[in-house]
């Protein structure tokens, strides 16, 4: 268990939530990198969704520093957030610390210098920027770029396992799977996400084979082709 980490504008409430997250039991942090403001979501907008239903509550949030007790502190995104700030958060936990929503490979060697257990090149689904660029079209430059330092994630887009296996062959360690879950867990609850789970990597392992390979090892990048390039 991974704790998704937005950096709060107050360190003492940073290190609030790293402490909550290390009590927890969870094995690692991963910090998001790329909300230092909100996205401009024209459908929430246009729904007047801007906070959680009556009733529902971020409880992560709730006794928290500076907050009477049993307050919720709100979430603000912090746009003077630094790479200082983030090697600030390597240094209040044990724990690995991965960064979140890397798409270029400048920014995949500074999370490095400054301390990262490894990258997830991510576009936040898409939601945060509308015209940015696809995140497994980011993936080879960012690995290149890390040169085998720390793992490399990919995270966005993943629907089929033949996206896993383009995503493994240009150098992921692994995928990050969020919409499919979800959706499986509207439909059936657990039992939906299990089985979404279950086709993914039925569906992977089909594709491998496809591919001639018996282990993740056995795919490479000159399997994948591009609309512009060729063998």
């Amino acid at each position: 268990m991974w704790f998704l980490l937005y950096p709060h504008p107050r360190r003492e409430v940073t290190e609030a939530l790293v402490r909550r997250a290390e009590e927890a039991g969870c094995s690692a942090l991963v910090v998001t990198a790329d909300s230092p403001l909100l996205g401009r979501r024209t459908r929430d907008l246009r729904n007047g969704f801007d906070d959680l239903p009556p009733g529902y509550a971020a409880e992560n949030m709730r006794d928290l520093p500076g907050a009477p007790p049993g307050a919720l502190t709100d979430i603000p995104m912090h746009p003077a957030a630094s790479w200082r700030d983030f090697a600030e958060t390597v240094g209040m936990t044990s724990l690995p610390v991965w960064v979140k929503g890397v798409l270029h490979p400048a920014d995949a060697r500074l999370a490095v210098e400054h301390g990262a257990a490894g990258v997830i090149v991510s576009n936040h689904g898409g939601r945060q920027c509308d015209t940015a660029a696809a995140s497994v079209d980011c993936l080879p430059a960012v690995v290149d770029a890390v040169a085998g330092a720390v793992p490399v994630l990919l995270d966005g887009g993943v629907r089929r396992g033949g996206d896993v296996a383009v995503a493994l062959a240009l150098g992921a360690a692994a995928v990050g799977v969020g919409r499919p879950v979800l959706w499986g867990l509207a439909a059936e609850g657990e039992a939906g996400v299990r089985e979404v789970l279950r086709t993914l990597l039925d569906a992977y392992d089909h594709t491998l084979a496809l591919c001639g390979g018996r282990r993740n090892a056995d795919l490479s990048a000159d399997m994948v082709v591009r609309r512009d390039t060729a063998w």
